[in-house]
């Protein structure tokens, strides 16, 4: 008997929807845990074999491997996991180390786009993107490089895709400019 064969095509991701930018949260959020290291280093190297028992030497190593983990490794891994694809089409947010949450926006759906900077996010360029969708809460992309760039861009293709709310912005700019 022969195996009945089933017709499968893929969906064409990459031809039918570039990627514009793929990002992830400013590289500034892991300063302190480099500094971190380089203290736990600094420790590992000045108290490795200083001390006369041989249960204070273990100690100090789980616990410095402790802190390690903690303090570096973990704020590493949360940093590679979460990030920010903007497409063509849609926004992709993917979140989470254990447990991945994948969220996607399309540009249909959203309304309004803001830009948040304290002051340690202006001075590196960086900042939260809010998209409003209509929702009680607006979607939020933390500390983004480059923020305003994102902005424009993101708005740029919101309008390419939306044009009932590019012409609403327009004429809300052009009211506002004649008061």
């Amino acid at each position: 008997m022969s195996q009945p064969t089933i017709a499968f095509d893929p969906a064409p991701t990459e031809a039918a929807e570039p990627v514009v930018v793929r990002l992830r949260r400013h590289g500034r959020v892991l300063f302190m845990p480099t500094m971190a290291l380089i203290g736990i280093a600094t420790a590992w190297g000045y108290f490795s074999m200083g001390f006369p028992e041989f249960w204070m030497t273990l100690t100090f190593w789980l616990l410095s491997a402790l802190l390690l983990i903690v303090l570096w490794v973990f704020p590493l891994v949360t940093w590679l996991g979460n990030r920010v694809i903007i497409t063509t089409r849609r926004v992709i947010i993917y979140r989470g180390i254990f447990t991945r949450t994948r969220q996607e926006v399309l540009f249909g759906r959203i309304h309004d786009v803001t830009v948040r900077q304290n002051a340690v996010q202006a001075v590196f360029g960086a900042g939260d993107l809010l998209l409003n969708t209509g929702a009680e809460k607006p979607i939020r992309l933390y500390d983004l490089p480059k923020a305003n760039l994102v902005l424009s861009a993101l708005t740029e293709l919101v309008d390419k895709q939306s044009p009932l709310s590019a012409q609403l912005r327009r004429d809300d700019q052009r009211f506002t400019q004649d008061y």
